[in-house]
């Protein structure tokens, strides 16, 4: 009887752990995201990135986007700037001396201008500024 019951109960411990295994990948797995929320605010005339950050520009309409940036240099290399919209980069790019970029954007989610290779080694100091920002439809 003893004998019996062991068997049953590796069995149900074995079913156990059978179905959390199989059930795991399912309630870990990733699931791709709905659309990127954007929430409309004030637009930014300016903006002054120091270190690795992000300016985020609450457009959330299509547009036509200019931006007038200015990057410092260190070590010879200026800023690394990239322009996203939700989880889509829609420019990318080093910013040496004044650089006018221009990119579409959908409304599908919230605009931002990065900085992603801050160096600051006295009296070299890379930093990125978005000088001008003009929206035309």
């Amino acid at each position: 009887m003893r004998g019996l019951a062991l068997a049953v109960g590796g069995l149900l411990f074995a079913l156990g752990m059978g179905l959390a295994l199989w059930a795991l990948p399912k309630a870990f797995g990733l699931k791709p995201l709905g659309q990127e929320a954007c929430v409309p605010g004030p637009l930014p005339e300016r903006g002054e990135l120091w270190s690795n950050g992000v300016l985020e520009i609450s457009l959330c309409r299509e547009a036509r986007v200019g931006l007038l940036l200015e990057g410092t240099l260190a070590q010879g290399k200026g800023p690394n700037a990239l322009v996203v919209e939700g989880s889509r980069v829609l420019w990318q790019g080093e910013v040496s001396g004044v650089k006018e970029v221009w990119v579409r954007t959908t409304g599908r989610g919230t605009l931002a201008l990065a900085f992603t290779n801050d160096l600051y080694q006295p009296p070299e100091d890379r930093n990125l500024f978005l000088r001008a920002l003009r929206v035309e439809p």
